[in-house]
């Protein structure tokens, strides 16, 4: 089960922060993922998942155009993702980034 988005703007700063430290590779996926996943407007399901949508989105979040994309670039075009969705985690500890909520971000560090 999924929750919604609710938290403060201090929140959706921690967790935008988190999402730009990760990995470029892991970012590329994400990416991916919500190109593949985002057919027409709405999330498909798993039986409609393109996987050329996917591969090319992957080849081109590490290459970029003409081989210039920066992953800053990648991690503001997914955090819009996740914020138009504005999905998170039972209990809203952590946004979803990706259409499926298999790579998550924390709200706030974990001992608050």
């Amino acid at each position: 089960m999924a929750w919604s988005w609710s938290h403060t703007g201090e929140a959706y700063a921690f967790a935008y922060e988190r999402l730009s430290e990760l990995p470029t590779d892991e970012l590329a996926v994400i990416f991916a993922e919500w190109r593949a996943a985002e057919i027409g407007g709405g999330i498909v399901d798993a039986n409609e998942f393109s996987q050329r949508r996917y591969e090319r989105a992957l080849k081109f979040a590490t290459t970029g155009p003409n081989d210039t994309m920066p992953g800053e670039w990648v991690a503001d075009w997914i955090w819009n993702k996740a914020e138009e969705h504005c999905t998170c985690d039972n209990g809203g500890f952590n946004a979803w980034v990706c259409p499926y909520g298999c790579h998550t971000v924390p709200f706030g560090p974990d001992d608050e």
